[in-house]
């Protein structure tokens, strides 16, 4: 073999070609991902299945049995009432808590980033609310709304004529929305401070040099960059709306004549307390559904919102 062999393109190609990968190093990557995949089999999609299971059977814990009884559950649940009404109330509560603490959070999130000081103090104050413990928390709460004794009556009562918050049908759940957004709100801004140091610094002072002003700055720069955040925010604040029930059961326990049970106070009352398991499960699975429901159309609204942004 010549020189001019050994220095020639195939030759080099060949000698720098990787070597071909085994049997091992191709199983290798599922090997490492099998844990994950088994703790979200075992804690997610096992009971999942198990509820859709229990929900077409009349289960019986004392006698420790049970019965085939197809879609029996699903007719008695809505046929009472109860779960209609638990469906009306969690959309309602929803509409009180998510887009208030977003909004809320992003305006707290804009203010706390144009700081040029006390930035980790503010951080800390609007953070101690989600690691507070929503029960402890609750009980203040409650007792704020004391009617004519707490807080609340004592001071916002003369001036808005709104008194007994939690006695009455039409203000026990906007009481409860309020615990929910004083949480809620420091949670997204959180998220949003997080998504607004990684906005690119080059774009806003080329549009501050352009000569936009600060909401076309926010339009076109800030708010696209920030839109899978706000994804991700609206998805979990309209998850955790829908699972809500330590505020609930403590400051209300679902009433006044169900003016403020839940879905999740209502799965709680089918299938713990009054022991129906079957119907608890009914309940369960409208609430997944509604979830799934919530996410697609954030989802589809948030990247509308994104292409309108851009434009």
């Amino acid at each position: 073999m010549t020189l001019s062999d050994r220095n020639s393109p195939a030759r080099r190609l060949t000698a720098v070609a990787p070597p071909k990968p085994g049997i091992g190093e191709g199983v290798a990557p599922y090997l490492l991902v099998a844990p994950m995949l088994a703790l979200l089999f075992v804690f997610t999609i096992l009971p999942c299945l198990l509820t859709l299971v229990l929900a077409f059977f009349e289960t019986d814990i004392l006698a420790g049995t049970m019965r085939f009884v197809g879609f029996a559950n699903f007719t008695k649940a809505f046929s009472r009432g109860g779960l209609i009404n638990s469906i009306g109330v969690t959309l309602y509560y929803m509409a009180l808590t998510v887009p208030p603490s977003m909004v809320l959070g992003l305006l707290v999130a804009l203010g706390i980033n144009g700081l040029s000081r006390g930035r980790v103090f503010w951080r800390a104050v609007y953070f101690l609310p989600v690691a507070a413990t929503l029960v402890a928390m609750s009980i203040v709460w409650r007792w704020m709304f004391v009617g004519r004794r707490g807080l609340i009556d004592q001071t916002l009562g003369p001036l808005t004529g709104l008194t007994d918050w939690l006695n009455a049908n039409a203000l026990s759940l906007p009481a409860v929305a309020v615990v929910g957004n004083w949480q809620q709100i420091g949670f997204v801004a959180i998220l949003y401070l997080a998504a607004l140091a990684a906005v690119p610094r080059h774009q806003l002072e080329a549009a501050r040099v352009d000569g936009a002003n600060a909401w076309n700055r926010f339009w076109h720069v800030i708010w696209p960059a920030i839109g899978p955040t706000t994804v991700f925010a609206g998805i979990i604040t309209s998850v955790n709306a829908m699972r809500v029930f330590d505020s609930v059961s403590t400051m209300t326990g679902g009433g006044p004549s169900r003016s403020s049970q839940t879905l999740a106070h209502l799965i709680w009352e089918r299938g713990i307390y009054f022991f129906d398991i079957g119907g608890g499960s009914v309940v369960t699975l409208v609430l997944v559904a509604l979830a799934l429901i919530a996410t697609f159309l954030q989802r589809l609204l948030t990247t509308r919102l994104e292409k309108a942004g851009t434009r």
